[in-house]
């Protein structure tokens, strides 16, 4: 079953902010140190998730100059949309696989990784389960 909010509407970010900070498992291994800020771009639109001892904070629609993040995951619509799906296909089910796709084999339709290698390998348990409760969002 899928929300009744549109992927990426304002009414989409508040279910996901109340999927990550009621979540368990980013309490535990760690998850509740990730403090390190990242933005999603959907299509043209950019979305910055403050993120602080592994709870989403604040959702900020088109960040400014003033914000901060240390990486962030892009993609057009369609390939958020299959990302969400309850069962997405291969290669768009976790970020890695995608973001091989796209900046390795330069193919279309995958999400892409940007900004510090570093940080987000440092945070990526927590990092990809803010990511996968994206889909949780799309289909409670």
């Amino acid at each position: 079953m899928a929300t009744s909010e549109s992927l990426a509407s304002h009414g989409w970010w508040e279910h996901y902010k109340e999927t990550v900070n009621s979540d368990p498992e980013m309490t535990v291994r760690g998850h509740d140190k990730f403090d390190e800020n990242f933005y999603v771009e959907i299509g043209d639109e950019r979305f910055l998730i403050e993120m602080d001892g592994g709870r989403v904070e604040e959702i900020v629609p088109n960040p400014g100059l003033n914000q901060e993040w240390a990486f962030g995951v892009e993609g057009d619509r369609s390939a958020w949309e299959e990302f969400v799906q309850e069962v997405p296909p291969a290669f768009n089910h976790e970020i890695i696989a995608s973001n091989y796709r796209s900046t390795v084999r330069d193919e279309d339709g995958h999400l892409r990784v940007t900004g510090s290698n570093r940080a987000m390998f440092q945070n990526l348990r927590p990092f990809q389960r803010a990511l996968d409760l994206m889909r949780t969002t799309q289909n409670t």
